[in-house]
């Protein structure tokens, strides 16, 4: 990834243009948007959004305000194919975004906080509330760290090949990730998506699905029970589907499922289909409206676009679309980054917090890379230092 993209970046950023640069699992080179109209960009629904081609962002859940954001192709630059001219003309356009702003800092969660929060959704699991919540917390990381973005997001495209790697900025809203997890993939007629859930760190016994914890299974079983019902309420009967496998990806592992079945038979119905699927039990839980419900009072702080889902539209070409995992969110101020996993009957709280740890170090890895004093955070302490 060259320089000239990382000055592009930065041309953005100071100008306040929406853009996203993005990079497939497995390419070798990276695609740019530019939005330099200021045409309408936010959304209630992905509904809505049927027409359009861009880069979609949606929230985890709609009804807490947040809206879908996208940016529109205006400009379009393929992997380092950046002549010199297009940072002057950049530079001297006027920006149609929503400037950054100081934001209150959201509620952080430490260790105590968090197992207890394990042991109350384990007590509605064992009263038959739900079989299953996917717990969430935030950790901060104080200070302004925006000129540093551009080059941390190219070392997570180095470090992450085969993640979906993406730099965001629209509407006020400034993300960077790197997902492991597609919600809805269309390419060459067909629709794909998976069921992974259960994370450990890599050991080459787990690389074994039949090595896994009875808790682990059941975790990733619920979400793929839960696909097995959208395909059939879609009356989409003859999908294929892989037996469970082990996912790689970075220093965790993760069970998957596959899924696949032909375009056509959600056609017209497309992004009622991806409303239907998303948010899986993956990242909210079983049932999904019951373990919702639970979270939105339990959890908090808002999560935003974490667990939401994002990646490129296209009327009528592929649609790549992934869940907002291994994320966080940038401002003026701080850094966000946001965790979770799925707890159920079989949770150990101890066991819970140590993962959401695992998984916030495939952030923390890049930066501490350019934070030079960003030491091990203490459980204790309500942010990074």
């Amino acid at each position: 990834m060259s320089e000239l993209l990382t000055r592009i970046h930065d041309t953005c950023i100071s100008g306040n243009i929406p853009f996203v640069t993005f990079r497939l699992p497995g390419q070798d080179h990276s695609t740019t948007y530019i939005q330099t109209s200021a045409d309408h960009v936010q959304w209630n629904t992905v509904r809505e959004i049927t027409s359009m081609d861009g880069f979609l962002m949606a929230p985890f859940d709609p009804g807490s305000g947040d809206r879908c954001v996208l940016v529109q192709p205006d400009l379009v630059l393929e992997g380092d194919s950046i002549e010199p001219a297009m940072i002057n003309r950049l530079s001297g356009m006027e920006g149609c975004g929503s400037f950054l702003r100081e934001e209150e800092r959201p509620v952080v969660t430490g260790r105590e906080t968090y197992m207890d929060q394990v042991v109350s959704i384990k007590a509605s699991i064992s009263k038959g509330a739900f079989q299953k919540a996917v717990l969430s917390r935030i950790r901060t990381i104080e200070g302004n760290y925006i000129s540093i973005v551009p080059r941390m997001f190219r070392t997570l495209c180095k470090k992450y090949p085969e993640a979906f790697v993406y730099l965001f900025k629209s509407c006020g809203q400034f993300w960077m990730g790197a997902s492991p997890e597609p919600l809805l993939r269309r390419m060459n007629g067909k629709i794909s998506t998976v069921s992974l859930a259960g994370t450990v760190p890599y050991a080459e016994k787990y690389m074994d699905v039949n090595r896994w914890t009875a808790k682990e299974v059941l975790e990733q079983e619920y979400v793929t029970r839960y696909i097995h019902d959208v395909l059939r309420s879609f009356r989409i009967g003859d999908y294929r589907v892989s037996s469970p496998y082990v996912k790689k990806t970075g220093s965790l592992l993760h069970l998957c499922t596959d899924f696949s079945f032909d375009f056509d038979r959600i056609a017209s119905r497309m992004w009622e289909f991806v409303d239907s699927l998303h948010p899986t039990p993956a990242v909210a839980g079983q049932p999904r409206e019951e373990a919702v419900s639970f979270l939105r009072e339990l959890e908090p702080h808002n999560r935003g676009y974490y667990t939401g889902f994002l990646g490129p539209v296209s009327r009528e070409g592929d649609i790549d679309l992934f869940v907002n995992l291994r994320c966080m969110k940038i401002t003026p101020g701080y850094l966000a980054l946001y965790t979770g996993g799925g707890i159920t009957l079989d949770s150990d709280p101890q066991a819970e917090w140590d993962e959401t740890r695992w998984k916030a170090e495939s952030l923390l890895k890049i930066l501490r890379i350019y934070i030079r004093d960003l030491a091990p955070f203490h459980e204790a302490q309500p942010t990074y230092r």
